[in-house]
């Protein structure tokens, strides 16, 4: 009798366990400014400053655009905004110490400090931080691992910081100009009607 209270109770609980798992892995969230507003809304921009910006921050804000289908023109009068970056800082901070003081973790910053303006005015449309926090461990017996990771997770945050110039720049734009969001742009031409 015993064992079958018990066998039970376990498939009571096994079943609670898959539902509960179920649950969570059926459930959708978006993170703030990661959906619609990671598609450009305007169509061109021109980059006045670019000087100690990370070669990968530039790479990933540029391919983003290319695939928003924005034009990076080449001079300000013909751009429909003007894109200023600062130098990207990139901090490393020690945050574990093993016993032989070697470091065992690391909290990884990158930062990068724009300012986006409309070609007609120096009046910033907006001027704004993007910053991306990863923390790391580090294997100090698996030195080229950990090299090839510290690469990965280096890209990752690039993407993240270019994804949040792109979304702050278009809520910037929309809020000033009075654009459609890229969802209403895609209801619009799913009925067969013209923004």
């Amino acid at each position: 009798m015993k064992n079958a209270q018990a066998w039970s109770f376990f498939k009571a609980q096994w079943l609670w366990v898959c539902v509960l798992a179920f649950t969570l892995s059926a459930c959708g969230f978006h993170l703030k400014g990661m959906g619609q507003n990671s598609v450009a809304t305007f169509q061109s921009i021109y980059f006045s400053q670019t000087t100690g910006v990370r070669g990968d921050v530039m790479q990933v804000l540029k391919q983003l655009l290319k695939a928003s289908d924005v034009k990076m023109v080449g001079d300000a009068e013909s751009a429909e905004l003007v894109l200023a970056l600062e130098p990207t800082i990139y901090q490393v901070s020690r945050t574990s110490i093993s016993g032989q003081g070697d470091t065992t973790a690391e909290l990884l910053k990158m930062s990068q400090a724009f300012r986006v303006h409309l070609p007609d005015s120096k009046v910033p449309l907006l001027t704004a931080t993007a910053n991306s926090y990863r923390d790391r461990r580090l294997d100090t017996g698996a030195a080229l691992a950990s090299s090839r990771e510290l690469q990965d997770i280096q890209q990752q945050m690039a993407f993240d910081v270019a994804n949040q110039i792109i979304d702050r720049i278009n809520r910037a734009y929309q809020q000033k100009v009075g654009k459609p969001k890229a969802s209403d742009i895609k209801a619009l031409e799913e009925s067969g009607a013209q923004p």
